[in-house]
């Protein structure tokens, strides 16, 4: 059997010197265009591949590495995996890179949030109308956070909204105690918790179970003048919903970082929606990500070549 490894990303070559910098044995394989993946898997027969997702290397272009005979081993770059789903778990193993990103992307969530709770949307438009009015805000300590999927990224949310003071209750299926959060739920209490929050925040993986899952009725069931925000998948949340909300004031704000269409097409009224913060997929984006996910690779690499126990097996 092949123990050549296959990085397949936008920026292969580089991430491909870090490796073998710590493995100076192992033979990498690169792939930076989706025309190229078939043929090098049938050519160097790969028995562990690392592969990153972008706009270039779309989902449905992942396929061949399933396919592959040789491939044994699959590591993700990033949290998700569903453009993978289908893999022969008898065959493969695939680990992730969850909790490499966490903490910058709670950083980012902690800003909306605060950037939502004191206005600071309002002010940026009176900016643009050079416009001197003053607006009074009610502080978040006391305030109400509800994270729904309470696991390495909202458990990094809610250690940093305790630290502002805000009762945080979690939302997932294990009872087990997450620090940061007050109390903990099933997701069958999800509906009844949204009353009780003064900010939501979407942390959950996207599964047929999850899909919609915020859609007219949840936004109904939340309290008037609550703060959404949704840094996990698009496809949680029913657009055309979430904008009829913000339009009849019921939702106070948004943030939104990841959408159905990816990038967000020009002429999606999503742009256009009242107190709405639109990033493009970036929440986590600090700028030595790849570096960062290829550490785990290199970890679990080593590892998986001394015959050890990976981290992050899915």
């Amino acid at each position: 059997m092949s123990t050549a490894s296959l990085i397949y990303a936008e920026n292969a070559e580089a991430l491909a010197r870090e490796v073998e910098a710590h493995l100076p044995d192992e033979q990498v394989v690169t792939v930076t265009r989706p025309e190229d993946l078939a043929p090098a898997l049938a050519r160097h027969e790969p028995d562990a591949v690392f592969s990153i997702k972008s706009m270039l290397l779309g989902p449905e272009i992942h396929r061949p590495i399933l396919d592959a005979p040789s491939v044994r081993w699959l590591h993700v770059g990033g949290s998700g995996y569903e453009h993978v789903a289908g893999w022969d778990p008898d065959r493969m193993t695939v680990t992730n890179c969850v909790g490499v990103l966490a903490p910058f992307l709670a950083e980012t969530v902690i800003g909306a949030l605060v950037a939502m709770n004191s206005g600071l949307f309002r002010y940026h438009r009176q900016q643009a109308e050079h416009l001197w009015r003053q607006h009074w805000f009610r502080p978040l300590a006391g305030q109400t956070l509800l994270i729904v999927g309470a696991g390495a990224i909202g458990g990094e949310v809610a250690r940093r909204a305790k630290a502002l003071g805000m009762h945080v209750i979690g939302i997932r299926r294990s009872p087990d105690p997450v620090e940061g959060c007050a109390e903990m739920r099933p997701p069958e209490a999800l509906r009844d918790s949204l009353a009780e929050a003064d900010a939501v925040s979407l942390h959950l993986r996207l599964t047929p179970e999850t899909e919609d899952l915020f859609d007219a009725t949840m936004f109904a069931a939340m309290k008037s003048g609550a703060k959404f925000i949704n840094t996990a998948r698009g496809g949680h949340v029913v657009e055309a919903d979430l904008i009829a909300a913000l339009e009849s004031g019921h939702l106070g704000s948004a943030y939104q970082d990841v959408f159905h269409t990816e990038p967000l097409p020009e002429t999606s009224p999503l742009w256009d929606a009242p107190n709405l913060l639109i990033t493009p997929h970036a929440s986590d984006g600090v700028d030595d990500w790849e570096t960062r996910f290829n550490g785990l690779f290199i970890e679990n690499l080593t590892a998986w070549r001394a015959g050890r126990e990976m981290r992050n097996v899915v």
